[in-house]
């Protein structure tokens, strides 16, 4: 099966030459039949570097749009690409070189695997220095509900280490253009109505946190999960009875998100709230801990709880580093 790449690019200059020459230095770039970057109204040097990149880099196509937002220039790039397979990448993010190798085999497993995704590595220092292995929750072909499982625990899968099949898109449909936030969740809600993830472990991509990301804080994105859990309930009425612990698990991680950057008292609130929803889920009462001791020692136990769930054996990934 042959992959289009897709990419967007707004004001991505200082990052995107990265991304794209981590697609041409793929291991099975050969299978790579095309790359789309949509300029979706940069005003920074991104044009004319794409133009130069496209030079020199063949099959790297270079689509301008006049700043129609993420999901529209996704779903302009997935028009206008015709692999059977399609892979995303953000501008601001790049991959290790197995990626697609490794990543594309697992479309064999099943035939109605639809999202093949990876963990990943978090970091905001180009030299790497603060990276951190993520360790994401693992779907595969033997999960009995993939749409239950991703409703409530979610993964996170972050869209920059999926690949996607294309004719699962041709069957639930592109990404929500009326979404400017959290419109990857609501897409891959769709994809588990009717398809199957595969989960390919590794530290197979890169994602870079910044000043422009969007999804930088978590209580930004809570009406967003709130909405969308009445949005999939309504989908799918058997989903009613999870909406709760579904909810406590954005509660949990937007209040611990709170207590982090000094908004204590909202973050004890919504914590509590994530206990009330779902009282057998034990995360909350951890960051409950965290919060209640002083806030040295309760910085030196997060980076030792996150250092031990994280926990990784060495990939081939690790030479990025």
């Amino acid at each position: 099966m042959r992959v289009s790449v897709i990419m967007t690019c707004h004001n991505e200059e200082r990052f995107i030459e990265q991304a794209i020459r981590s697609v041409v230095a793929q291991t099975a770039c050969d299978g790579v039949l095309e790359i789309a970057v949509v300029n979706d109204g940069s005003t920074d040097g991104s044009a004319a570097l794409l133009l130069r990149l496209a030079s020199e880099i063949p099959g790297l196509k270079i689509i301008e749009s006049n700043g129609v937002g993420l999901p529209a220039a996704r779903n302009r790039a997935i028009r206008e690409t015709t692999g059977d397979l399609i892979a995303i990448l953000d501008g601001d993010d790049f991959w290790a070189p197995e990626k697609l190798e490794r990543q594309c085999s697992a479309f064999d497993a099943d035939e109605r695997v639809g999202l093949v995704y990876s963990d990943y590595v978090d970091f905001t220092r180009d030299d790497l220095a603060d990276a951190q292995p993520i360790r994401v929750r693992r779907y595969g072909v033997a999960t009995r509900d993939t749409l239950a499982e991703y409703f409530v625990n979610d993964g996170p899968i972050v869209p920059s280490t999926t690949i996607i099949r294309r004719t699962a898109l041709d069957e639930v449909g592109l990404f929500d253009e009326e979404i400017r936030l959290g419109e990857d969740t609501e897409m891959f809600l769709r994809l588990a109505e009717k398809w199957k993830f595969v989960h390919v472990p590794g530290d197979l991509c890169f994602k870079r946190r910044h000043g422009s990301n969007l999804t930088r804080r978590l209580d930004a994105l809570l009406p967003i999960a709130e909405r969308m859990t009445e949005r999939f309930v309504a989908r799918n009425p058997r989903l009613a009875p999870l909406a709760a612990r579904r909810m406590a698990r954005r509660y949990a991680r937007t209040g611990n998100d709170c207590v982090q950057n000094g908004e204590r008292p909202n973050g004890v609130r919504l914590l509590f709230k994530a206990i009330q929803s779902d009282p057998f889920f034990w995360r909350p009462y951890a960051y409950l801990a965290f919060a209640l001791v002083p806030h040295r020692l309760s910085e030196s136990l997060r980076r030792l709880a996150k250092a031990l769930f994280h926990r990784r054996i060495p990939t081939k990934a690790d030479s990025v580093l």
